[in-house]
């Protein structure tokens, strides 16, 4: 299938216009855009990359850039981006997620999804502003569920029906990819919507970080639709709380049966997401050549795609974090966390 998709390749350029029909309850396509290789150019106002993302925007090949505002309740206005390749589709749907209060469509994530031959998306969780501005919530109990959950689980169906109307077909696998309110993100679609993602990879999640709605833990849904979790935490970046939560889910679902379904990896000396003197980097930036032994985000979709359990990953520190090219400084081995 996936080689039949890469051959149609030339013939999916005018789909892009076709995605302007796409129609879907309290759903605005706002604009459609067949962006050629290397001609993106991100809004002025895009935050710098963190260590380990690429902003290189001028490799990007060619993609259908779909700008869509979703208003599931009368105070609700999601912004949301979805970008589809034109060719070299993996057959994988990768979502994104938001450090801190969101407030911004993420292009560095689009990139790197999209370099990695996935369709992907970003939203901006309901509002516009800096991330470490919270005021637009107060007042606003629809904007604040929205960026506790709905936003993330709006964008997920329309990314779902975009590729449906873009390939012919749903994707044959959906995975979630995020850190720190991201992460968070990640386990509350596992909770609430275990149906969004086969495949969660939760990085630092901050479990309380929500307004209204917190991560309980009851993870019984998606584990028994067969979805598959690996949550990672830095070691110096207050790892206990998740400890804790992950602690709580294998009280509640039995050992057993969460072990089979979530792994928690401790990151010596790593900080918050990455960063650190130690061997920080564990494939939780995605690059498209990343063998799983050495790539947690790898090592999941093998482990949703193959239901083989990883058992271990390389963590590297590379001279520039994030950029295996540079050159590697030391290395180990780590294990999921007992």
């Amino acid at each position: 299938m996936i080689g039949a998709v890469m051959l149609l390749s030339a013939a999916l350029a005018p789909a892009c216009t076709a995605l302007r029909d796409v129609a879907r309850p309290h759903t605005t396509i706002v604009a459609v855009t067949r962006i050629d290789s290397g001609a993106f150019s991100p809004p002025t106002a895009v935050r710098r990359p963190s260590s380990g993302i690429s902003d290189t925007y001028h490799t990007l090949a060619a993609f259908c850039r779909v700008e869509i505002v979703a208003h599931p309740t009368a105070d609700s206005h999601i912004s949301i981006e979805v970008w589809l390749p034109l060719a070299g589709w993996n057959g994988r749907y990768l979502g994104t997620g938001n450090g801190s209060y969101g407030g911004s469509i993420s292009y560095l994530r689009l990139g790197e999804g999209l370099r990695g031959g996935y369709v992907t998306s970003s939203t901006d969780t309901g509002h516009r502003g800096r991330a470490t501005d919270s005021r637009w919530a107060k007042g606003h109990p629809q904007k604040q569920a929205d960026f506790d959950y709905r936003a993330i689980h709006e964008t997920a169906e329309i990314s779902k029906m975009l590729v449906r109307a873009m390939y012919g077909s749903n994707p044959r696998f959906s995975y979630f990819n995020s850190c720190s309110n991201g992460g968070r993100q990640g386990l509350m679609e596992a909770e609430k919507y275990p149906d969004d993602y086969d495949g969660i990879m939760s990085g630092a999640p901050a479990t309380r970080f929500g307004f209204k709605t917190f991560v309980s833990g009851d993870l019984r849904a998606f584990q028994q639709r067969g979805g598959k979790l690996i949550i990672y935490h830095g070691g110096n970046d207050a790892p206990e709380p998740t400890i804790k939560f992950v602690a709580n889910v294998r009280a509640r679902l039995g050992d057993e049966v969460a072990r089979g379904f979530a792994q928690l990896y401790i990151i010596p000396g790593m900080g918050h997401c990455g960063g650190g003197r130690a061997p920080n980097d564990v494939g939780q930036w995605i690059r498209r050549g990343d063998a799983r032994s050495h790539s947690l985000f790898k090592a999941l979709e093998h482990w949703v795609e193959t239901g083989r359990a990883p058992d271990s990953v390389v963590a590297s520190k590379f001279v520039r974090d994030g950029d295996p090219s540079s050159g590697v400084v030391k290395q180990r081995t780590l294990r999921p966390h007992r």
